[in-house]
């Protein structure tokens, strides 16, 4: 059962509170496997922020620089909006505020400059990637995710993405959740 966008900020932001990696990553993978079914902006963007937070919670080193520590106390108070926006049905203002959550993860990124790819661009392309393992076209993989897509191939071919997707679905199981979603 698909979760609605103010369920996921606040699964989110408690994953957040608690540092929990763990939970992090499965509100990511729920997030990409909505996306892959039926594409909304405010659901990658929560898959979006969902990955990258999870990168941040579990390298230690973002939480001795204080300027990390104040975006992520930032985050967690735009979770708290996004909530209030999507129980409001206000997905312009969600949609501003989601970007908001990007640039103060932005920022943290530019605090710590040991990547060659900033974590923003290498969790669209590893979003990307996924959707494109999961059956989505490539050139839609990369229109969705806002990648390029000759880096999508190489990434998707660098990491084996194919092979690492255990959730293998059939026709009945993709038409099962394509009936549930437009009923």
């Amino acid at each position: 059962m698909p979760l609605s966008l103010s369920e996921t900020a606040v699964l989110i932001s408690s994953a957040l509170k608690d540092r929990d990696v763990h939970a992090m990553r499965k509100i990511n993978d729920r997030c990409i496997d909505e996306t892959a079914v039926k594409f909304s902006t405010h659901t990658y963007l929560y898959a979006l922020v969902s990955y990258v937070l999870s990168k941040v919670m579990s390298k230690p080193r973002y939480y001795t620089q204080k300027r990390a520590k104040e975006s992520l106390g930032s985050v967690s108070q735009l979770l708290r909006s996004c909530e209030s926006y999507s129980k409001q049905a206000d997905y312009d203002s969600l949609l501003s505020c989601q970007n908001k959550i990007l640039s103060a993860i932005e920022k943290m990124d530019d605090a710590d400059r040991r990547f060659v790819k900033g974590i923003l661009a290498k969790g669209k392309l590893k979003i990307a990637s996924t959707l494109y393992a999961q059956g989505i076209s490539l050139g839609s993989s990369a229109e969705m995710t806002g990648t390029d897509k000759r880096e999508l191939l190489l990434y998707a071919g660098q990491t084996m993405m194919f092979d690492r997707l255990h959730e293998k679905k059939s026709i009945s199981e993709r038409m099962k959740d394509l009936r549930e979603i437009f009923s």
